[in-house]
């Protein structure tokens, strides 16, 4: 697989989980993106194991967002107890708020493990090679954003292995030594590619660079468009940014296309592209079923969520690169 399709998996991968609270869908996505984490942490295709931080960090987060809405969302008719008229925190505690809680984490879970395998997977020279020219500033921020983190990491690991030497190993001396450890780390990081990419001449533009901002101004509406939808669970709206964003995505696509072709294409690949492709179709069609239930709510009511077997095989569909990199593999 090459870094085209990794990353139209990662979209793909955050839109369809981002959109739902359903379990069954969220159920669904979780073995596909544990399958692709079992077969990326097998192959390594660029050297490194799949990264095993996000599934620290997934078991604090998971906890945290269930307790929290716990505690502010007093909505529900499943109550479970009764907290005294406390401020914020009093009043009943519901399995509804329990459920959402639970769902929201398990959600952002998700996000965190697929964006975070990225950096196992992405050849960032084959992904810069695909940017359109008027974007190559912002891909670029964004890559030295995500080669920040492995150097945070590094500096936390650091911490806690000369804690260990001296003794001082304590959740309390963790925290008070590896924070000032990373922010300092970090500090020193960015000032130094501060200093590399002033001597560079980052940032300078041609005065014909900029071009006409519709792509933008039709990107900006198609994330507004689709983070509406989610508010007010409109199946209608949702669908309308979806195809602003695919219009977006094609219009940058077209562009990129003298990228696209000097990449690796292998039969394997051409299937992942196809696979995907037709998990986005399946996707977007299913927006329009009232089966598919995917703003699924336990307020006010507590009940089984809907479920569509169209919305489903878009999630299972996820799966594909963990089948593609077993054949590699074999």
């Amino acid at each position: 697989m090459n870094s085209a399709l990794w990353f139209l998996w990662a979209a793909l991968l955050a839109v369809s989980v981002s959109l739902t609270r359903n379990p069954f869908y969220l159920a669904i996505a979780g073995l596909a993106l544990a399958a692709v984490w079992i077969a990326v942490d097998a192959a390594r295709p660029l050297g490194r194991p799949a990264p095993r931080l996000p599934l620290l960090a997934a078991v604090f987060l998971l906890p945290w967002s269930t307790v929290v809405n716990a505690l502010l969302a007093h909505v529900g008719d499943r109550v479970l107890v009764r907290l005294p008229p406390w401020p914020v925190v009093g009043g009943p505690i519901t399995w509804n708020a329990v459920l959402y809680g639970a769902l929201t984490g398990t959600a952002l879970t998700y996000l965190l493990i697929g964006m975070s395998m990225l950096h196992a997977v992405l050849d960032r020279h084959e992904l810069l090679r695909l940017v359109p020219p008027r974007q190559r500033a912002l891909a670029l921020t964004v890559a030295i954003a995500l080669n920040a983190l492995p150097s945070f990491a590094a500096a936390a690991r650091d911490t806690v292995d000369v804690l260990r030497f001296r003794g001082q190993w304590s959740p309390l001396a963790i925290l008070r030594t590896a924070v000032p450890a990373v922010l300092y780390r970090g500090m020193d990081y960015s000032l130094a590619l501060a200093e590399v990419l002033e001597v560079r001449g980052f940032g300078t533009q041609e005065p014909d660079q900029h071009g006409r901002p519709f792509g933008w101004l039709l990107l900006l509406s198609g994330w507004f468009l689709v983070v509406g939808a989610a508010i007010v669970s409109s199946g209608s709206l949702l669908l309308v940014g979806i195809v602003c964003l695919a219009a977006a995505g094609l219009r940058s696509a077209r562009r990129a296309w003298p990228g696209l072709r000097t990449l690796p294409w292998s039969r394997a690949a051409r299937l992942v592209a196809a696979t995907l492709l037709l998990a986005g179709s399946l996707f977007a069609l299913s927006l329009r079923l009232p089966a598919t239930d995917l703003a699924y709510s336990p307020y006010p009511t507590l009940r089984w969520p809907g479920f569509a077997p169209l919305a489903g095989l878009a999630y299972l569909a996820l799966a594909i690169p963990a089948l593609a990199l077993g054949r590699v593999r074999r």
